[in-house]
């Protein structure tokens, strides 16, 4: 009679894990998207547009007559 009852709730323990373990795979997760933020995109918009204009002084510092001078006079004008 012991084994029938440590049988029977062996079954009942297994059919319920089987019933939750269906029911997490059939989860889905849904995954929102953050909120459009105009802020951060003017100020990304600006970052970028001080990067180039940084990046274009440079390219024609070193493209100039005299590259080693034209840096130089960049590195002095960012240090005051």
């Amino acid at each position: 009679m012991k084994k029938i009852w440590a049988i029977l709730s062996a079954a009942v323990i297994a059919l319920i894990a089987v019933i939750f373990r269906r029911k997490q795979s059939q989860r889905t997760e849904v995954v929102e998207e953050p909120p459009d933020d105009k802020s951060a995109k003017v100020a990304t918009k600006i970052i970028k547009d001080d990067l180039k204009e940084e990046l274009d002084r440079i390219e024609s510092a070193t493209t100039g007559d005299s590259p080693a001078d034209d840096l130089a006079d960049l590195g002095n004008a960012r240090r005051r």
